[in-house]
Parts: C-alpha cells; structure tokens; sequence
C-alpha cells in the first residue's frame, strides 16, 4: 500500500543560507549543489526561498547585460533578503500529496519546504513528486488489474 502523504517523497538536508548572504554566494549554492531551489533561514526559521529565476528577475536590469564578472561582482553586493520571496509555501511531512502537488502547481515554485514544528526537515522537490505520482498510478495500475482478475 502507497503512503499518500509527503513524508517518503521529502528530500532530508535541503541547501539553505541566511538573508544576509549575497546573491554571489547564493547562485554558487544553487550551482554546486545542482538543486532548484534554496531556503532562506534566519535563526533557525524559515523566512523565504531563492532560485536563479528570482536572482534574475529582481536584481538591477544591468546585471543582465554586464559581462560575467562584472555582473558576479555586483551580485557580490545584493543581500539574499532582498530578492528571496518572502512566506514561501510549506508542507508538513503529513500533508497529503494531493494537496501537495496542487500547491506545487500554483505556486511556481520547484520544490516546497517541509516543515515540522516549526523547523524544515526537507524539501519536497518537482523530481520526487513525479516520482510519487508514478508509483501511485502504477500501485492504482496494479489494483485495477487485480480486481478485473
């Protein structure tokens, strides 16, 4: 039987880094560690999300067009809280994936924090919830088929 909830798809150690970081930094986290998304943590609290899409968006319009090192050297100076979004959507480890797949989906985000008791214990990312969608169509494939036995 499939477990319909977040809790086995969580990725466990998301990639964090705190608002007073710079975008500099914060590109490089999303570069080495091959990951969408980072958390913004302040004292232990969630407080926002970043990918490169909002480094983009919301930094100055000359970052786009300066050559590569000028332009790291500018994002050596924006502070992570000033581009994150703020209030990002969380899940717990008990919501179900239903829900979850449908805050995905309207949120635009790649992954959602999972937070338990106040503290993020993982991210529930685009990857592992198509994971979880093809294991339970293939559990619902496999009881179908059971049942026309």
């Amino acid at each position: 039987m499939v477990d319909f909830s977040v809790r086995p798809w969580i990725n466990g150690a998301p990639l964090t880094i705190g608002p007073k970081e710079n975008l500099q930094r914060a590109q490089a986290l999303l570069r080495s560690g091959n990951v969408r998304e980072l958390l913004v943590v302040d004292e232990g609290k969630l407080i926002g999300m970043l990918n490169e899409h909002d480094i983009w968006t919301r930094c100055p319009t000359s970052v786009v067009v300066l050559e590569e090192q000028q332009a790291n050297e500018l994002l050596a100076h924006i502070r992570v809280g000033g581009v994150m979004i703020l209030h990002p959507p969380v899940v717990t480890p008990d919501t179900s994936l239903r829900e979850a797949i449908q805050l995905l989906a309207d949120s635009a985000r790649h992954g959602l924090p999972v937070v338990e008791n106040g503290v993020v214990v993982g991210i529930l990312t685009e990857e592992r919830t198509l994971q979880a969608i093809a294991t339970v169509l293939s559990e619902l494939e496999h009881s179908t088929a059971r049942q026309q036995e």
